[in-house]
């Protein structure tokens, strides 16, 4: 085999592995963005469910506390009205300090109605927000599978013509590489392959010697002794 037939096959080759990778990566990009808008939605969505169990417990915690305040005012009025039952001053007296203390208790309860009133307020707009987002996140979510499905079609297509022209290329190895290179494509796909650059392998920068340059240009295909990548020359060398 000739150096630039040698180098050539490796680099038609190298070339349809890269490609392949890329389309690859291509089709992959779809499922993942796919992906992060699904967890977009499902994080709107359980931010809206946050926002209406918090709103939720807010309203519950504001009705207990004027349950509250109204059991307290009907205890009071019944302690008013038993004032005029009274018999002793001690009496009297017992029961004028504990409706004193009774609306002391009610007044604090106002205080806490009024601020629990006004935390609702604050909360309520947190929910149609979330509504907001949920609808921004399904909008992306809807365009990243629409573009998915627009990109798939086209992009497994070219695969398949991509495979098909690497299995015609294929043919051109020599049997004596084509069981080292089918080994090296299983575990290293695109990275298989690298061009010489300079004196060193293209793929792990590691140095080559000048025994394994002269085997190259007399259109032998050598491993890098060091990744074990399949090396071929520049086209501008295997040319020349």
């Amino acid at each position: 085999m000739t150096v630039a037939v040698a180098a050539g096959v490796l680099r038609t080759l190298h070339r349809m592995h890269r490609q392949l990778a890329d389309l690859a990566d291509q089709l992959a990009a779809g499922p993942r963005a796919v992906a992060a808008r699904t967890r977009q939605v499902q994080a709107a969505e359980a931010k809206k469910a946050a926002a209406a169990d918090e709103l939720k417990k807010a309203k519950v915690a504001a009705d207990q506390k004027q349950l509250q305040l109204k059991s307290a005012e009907s205890k009071i009025l019944d302690l008013e009205r038993k004032l005029n039952a009274c018999k002793t001053n001690r009496e009297y007296q017992t029961l004028r300090d504990q409706i004193a203390a009774d609306r002391m208790a009610t007044q604090v309860l106002e205080d806490e109605i009024i601020e629990a009133l006004e935390r609702i307020d604050a909360l309520k707009p947190a929910v149609p927000a979330a509504d907001v987002e949920i609808d921004a996140a399904r909008k992306g979510l809807a365009e990243a599978e629409a573009k998915m499905r627009a990109e798939s079609g086209r992009l497994e297509a070219e695969v398949a013509r991509v495979r098909a022209d690497l299995v015609a290329a294929e043919k051109d190895l020599a049997d004596d590489v084509r069981e080292k290179y089918d080994r090296l494509v299983k575990q290293k796909a695109a990275d298989a392959m690298a061009a010489v650059d300079g004196d060193t392998c293209g793929g792990c920068y590691q140095q080559i010697t000048g025994n394994m340059l002269s085997e190259m240009m007399l259109g032998k295909i050598i491993a890098c002794r060091s990744c074990g990548r399949l090396l071929y020359l520049p086209e501008s060398t295997a040319s020349a």
